[in-house]
């Protein structure tokens, strides 16, 4: 079968992380991966450009399996996350929209595909038919030496003949669930004051990553260490990142996440489908766009993040609204991917620019773990 041969093709380039969101086109494909890898399904392609690069940097060769309109949504990901740090990407894209689509709207977007991908000077190679999936392997060798995006562009003609896969359902049900939290009348931290508590309660072999713009210049300007990943860019992919990193790692993982982002991205399901023990999200909420002027959110008066958080999925939920109780976040008994909710007042510090490229905070991040 044309998805079994794809599969061992993967296993001899050595991938053995795969980030997934299912076409019609190669559902089969879909089914068979978990037989064979560890899987994370995604609800938009864009988190997975996160959790690959997660992955990657705690020693994973990742892979990601898409419909190739997915690339759209990806792309600013891949621009300012895997381009700017140099990470390979590898991605197999069922491509849709040809002349054979049957779908009106798969057309206007994936016509100009290549054409698209040639101005962002991404490698790909298209194939056509099933005896073109030997050389799959390209696409992976490319990304990896060249740490890169690279795009196998896979038209539904290699798939055929279509073979049938059975999907089998557990029972579905919900527990009856409650959730209350205490409210809160008066905000006693800025977001320097939370970053300092957390660079200081975690361990030396934890890792810390830290969310775009300001919140990574505070973390840098108190307490730089090597296994700090800053984010420079690549807005909602932190948390993301967090999810990779603590997939493919035994060590605890702290993610300084805010309330723009989080409410910009739609991974906060993943993490908790995934519910990894050793990650934690402190989802530092001043209610505003912090780095971008402070701009009011929908996070100031309306969207509760925690409650957010518990209907995706967290069991684990909790607000710190001091220093001492953020403090006291560590010591709480993790029941699995704990959310961390830190209401702060807006405002940003003076810091300057973080003086290290991005290639090499990937680098020294990298080599820290060894």
């Amino acid at each position: 079968m044309n998805e079994e041969h794809v599969i061992e093709i993967l296993k001899k380039e050595g991938i053995d992380f795969v980030a997934s969101l299912p076409c019609d086109k190669n559902k089969r494909l879909t089914a068979l991966l978990p037989d064979s890898f560890d899987v994370i399904d995604l609800t938009r392609e864009e988190d997975g450009v996160g959790i690959c690069a997660g992955a990657y940097l705690v020693g994973k060769k990742p892979i990601q399996s898409i419909q190739s309109s997915g690339l759209g949504n990806m792309l600013n990901a891949m621009m300012s996350l895997t381009c700017v740090y140099k990470m390979p990407l590898p991605i197999l894209a069922s491509w849709r929209g040809g002349a054979d689509e049957t779908i009106e709207a798969q057309i206007p977007f994936n016509q100009n595909l290549t054409k698209l991908l040639d101005v962002y000077d991404i490698p790909y190679r298209i194939f056509s038919k099933k005896e073109d999936l030997e050389n799959l392997g390209e696409i992976i060798q490319i990304a990896y030496e060249k740490n890169t995006p690279a795009v196998a562009l896979i038209l539904p003609s290699c798939w055929e003949p279509v073979s049938p896969i059975q999907i089998s359902y557990p029972k579905r049900h919900w527990p009856s669930k409650t959730f209350s939290m205490n409210g809160f009348d008066q905000l006693f931290m800025k977001r320097r004051d939370a970053i300092s508590v957390i660079a200081e309660n975690i361990s030396e072999e934890d890792i810390l990553i830290s969310n775009i713009g300001i919140p990574s210049k505070e973390l840098y300007d108190l307490k730089d260490r090597d296994l700090n990943f800053y984010m420079l860019g690549s807005y909602t992919q932190v948390s993301a990142i967090g999810l990779g990193c603590a997939l493919a790692s035994h060590r605890n993982v702290y993610v300084i996440d805010g309330d723009g982002s989080l409410l910009g991205s739609s991974v906060l399901p993943v993490i908790a489908a995934a519910d990894p023990l050793n990650l934690t999200i402190f989802a530092l909420d001043n209610g505003t766009f912090g780095s971008t002027g402070n701009q009011i959110s929908p996070a100031y008066m309306t969207a509760d993040l925690p409650f957010i958080a518990h209907g995706s999925g967290f069991s684990n939920v909790s607000r710190a609204c001091t220093k001492e109780e953020l403090k006291n976040s560590f010591s709480q008994k993790m029941t699995g991917a704990a959310f961390v909710h830190v209401p702060i007042l807006p405002g940003n510090s003076d810091v300057s620019n973080i003086p290290i490229s991005a290639e090499e905070i990937k680098k020294r991040f990298m080599n820290a773990l060894l």
